[in-house]
């Protein structure tokens, strides 16, 4: 997903970047979910010249949006139903609550994992600049 904003401030590695509204954010109902953002974070791979005020376009790279979707919701996921498995196989002959708090109990450790783990590698999570934009931003009517 490409998303294009202007540079508000350049750190050593991060640069801030301000999103602009698309076209689908004037129908949306919520109408906060990039107002209410201070700034985006992404990094300059390729170390294109810019600006503080220059426009960007920005991207994060789909192999790492599907890293990330895994950690953050495929292995809790995953680990929600071996967990019943494993409740299934220790106590067979229990109900299905002590089962479900086994089950719960390894989708709660297994989030807090996948969370730690997404902390460790959020440097390469970041967006990413992968080019100015000529055109000035686009202005959505209210």
């Amino acid at each position: 997903m490409r998303e294009s904003g202007t540079i508000k401030k350049i750190d050593d590695k991060t640069i801030a970047i301000s999103m602009d509204m698309s076209e689908g954010c004037a129908s949306c109902m919520n109408g906060t979910c990039k107002s209410s953002r201070n700034a985006l974070l992404a990094h300059n791979p390729d170390r294109i010249e810019l600006a503080e005020g220059d426009r960007v376009e920005v991207e994060i790279p789909g192999k790492e949006q599907a890293k990330s979707a895994f950690w953050a919701l495929g292995l809790p996921m995953i680990m929600l139903f071996v967990g019943y498995g494993m409740g299934q196989l220790l106590f067979p002959q229990s109900g299905e609550g002590l089962k479900i708090l086994v089950s719960a109990l390894f989708f709660g450790i297994f989030l807090v994992v996948g969370f730690f783990v997404q902390k460790r590698r959020n440097d390469r999570s970041f967006p990413v600049i992968i080019g100015k934009c000529d055109s000035s931003p686009p202005v959505i009517a209210p």
